[in-house]
């Protein structure tokens, strides 16, 4: 009996061993991924690592990113020929990392993230029966564009601010603050969520107290620990309400005021042919300074062209280098240091350091633009604001309301709404003036200005349109300035020199082709 247990003990550990060796086999190795959640930024890339414990090699192993379930995946190593196994929404936006697979270490990396790429990722590492898989969480954040205020003063006299802004991710926080640095809430918010997942934020505000000459709106992404802020002057002081005696003075007033008005009528009538003779003289030579003014500046009309290598990569340039379009879709355009990644710009060809330079710009119907003059140095890369301090000089039209883009948003009334903008740049004297060629009214000057560098035409579009920018060409110079004596007859025709004819865009719907990519910049 004690010589069968001896002979029985070794064989049993012996089946005892070899039944653990698959479950030694499966836990040959763990994954692991990062303890804290990758954040990235909408249009940049992000990498999600993860490496085996102990660090052996992966380079034989089957890896594979995925999301809720293992298939389809987001990516698979090595790679295969089954598109169904492919989430549709990643495919050609994903590559791995596969520098240090020798050393058990690999990432996924994903292009042009978007607002929809945030949550939960899964790596899985195979060899044969052994595998195991980590989670990486990936969190996604956007700061949106600079807010802009619009004001509207109601009946009451109470002021009544908008504050709006989009391409915001997540959900931002709004605040509203006095010159002082008082908070005080919103009246209304509102956060929309767009067809990329950015929102749009819409908040108001009403005022009723007239001491207040300034207010600032933020907006901050929590996420990012970022704010942009704008301000904005407000236009008029919030009128007060009468009291008895003030009430009792405007009537006597006003009787006053009728009695002078009525013994005023008779001597009106004998001056009213006077009257009507000077303001038509008047005029005449109003007119005639008009026509001498535009004159003069067409003697500097320049042609200008757009340069393709400072275009965003949103912006099409068509064949003729004069017009511009927003589109939604994206172009691969090669790196280029002088190329606008965040804002959707573009430049000029030409660059001014001396001298006087005019040219028109096509708006048409379009609802958001930008145009002006910027040094040729201006940052292309990220999202500073357009202010002279940065080297930007030049006017929009955003949403429904025209400013000025000076360190506190400049409004500008305008009696209509131009279809042609005229940009007139005076390098020794400083000016920089802006004009509609609708009417001939004149819409914003910038202060005197000391210009350090070359200067290039500058435009912006901040939405898609039916029709594109364009530049107007230059079609004939003027022959000279006829200088006209009060003796002349002032009523005598002076003939009209423009700088451009009707623009191509006024005309046609579609431009002929676009360049994708634009074509290089030839100096």
């Amino acid at each position: 009996m004690a010589v069968f247990r001896k002979s029985c003990l070794p064989r049993c550990l012996l089946t005892l061993a070899l039944l653990q060796l698959p479950m030694l086999d499966s836990a040959r190795f763990d994954v692991i991924g990062p303890a804290e959640p990758v954040l990235a930024v909408v249009g940049a890339d992000a990498e999600l690592p993860c490496h085996l414990s102990p660090n052996v090699s992966a380079e034989h192993m089957e890896l594979r990113w995925f999301r809720r379930t293992r298939s389809p995946a987001v990516l698979l190593y090595p790679e295969r020929e089954l598109e169904r196994e492919l989430m549709p929404e990643f495919r050609g936006r994903v590559a791995l990392v596969r520098d240090h697979l020798a050393a058990g270490r690999a990432a996924l990396r994903i292009c042009g993230v978007r607002a929809a790429d945030e949550g939960e990722y899964r790596c899985l590492f195979r060899d044969n029966a052994s595998y195991d898989e980590a989670t990486v969480h990936l969190r996604v954040a956007a700061l949106g564009s600079d807010p802009h205020i619009t004001v509207e003063v109601q009946e009451s006299g109470a002021v009544r601010l908008e504050c709006n802004s989009m391409g915001w991710y997540p959900e931002p926080q709004v605040q509203w603050r006095t010159a002082k640095g008082e908070t005080f809430p919103s009246t209304s918010e509102s956060r929309s969520p767009g067809d990329k997942g950015l929102f749009t934020v819409a908040a108001s505000v009403t005022l009723r107290d007239s001491s207040m000459d300034s207010v600032f709106c933020s907006i901050r992404n929590l996420l990012l620990d970022q704010e942009k802020e704008v301000g904005i002057s407000i236009p008029a002081p919030v009128p007060l309400r009468l009291n008895p005696w003030m009430a009792a003075v405007a009537v006597i007033l006003m009787v006053l005021g009728l009695l002078t008005v009525g013994s005023m009528v008779f001597i009106w009538k004998l001056y009213k042919e006077r009257s009507r003779e000077r303001k038509s003289k008047f005029s005449s030579k109003e007119k005639l300074l008009e026509e001498l003014k535009w004159k003069k500046a067409a003697l500097h009309a320049v042609n200008v062209t757009l340069d393709p290598d400072t275009a965003h990569p949103h912006l099409f340039l068509y064949e003729d280098a004069k017009s511009v379009q927003l589109e939604d879709s994206r172009q691969k355009l090669p790196e280029n240091p002088e190329r606008f990644d965040s804002w959707p710009c573009v430049l000029g060809r030409e660059a001014f350091t001396q001298g006087r330079h005019y040219w028109e710009v096509e708006v048409g119907d379009r609802t958001d633009w930008a145009i002006g003059v910027c040094r040729e140095n201006v940052r292309k890369k990220g999202f500073d604001p357009m202010t002279p301090d940065n080297g930007f000089w030049a006017v929009e039209l955003y949403g429904n309301g025209y400013w000025a883009l000076t360190p506190l948003r400049t409004p500008l009334p305008l009696a209509g709404p131009p279809r042609r903008v005229g940009v007139f740049l005076d390098c020794e004297a400083g000016d920089i003036s802006f004009y509609s060629m609708t009417d001939g009214s004149h819409i914003y000057t910038f202060p005197s200005l000391s210009f350090s560098g070359p200067l290039r035409p500058f435009f912006c579009l901040w939405s898609s349109g039916k029709k594109p920018l364009t530049i107007c060409p230059v079609t004939e110079r003027p022959a000279g300035v006829a200088v006209i004596s009060e003796a002349q007859d002032l009523s005598k025709d002076i003939p009209r020199s423009r700088v451009g004819e009707d623009c191509a865009s006024g005309d046609t719907d579609t431009p002929r082709s676009k360049l994708i990519p634009p074509q290089p910049s030839q100096g």
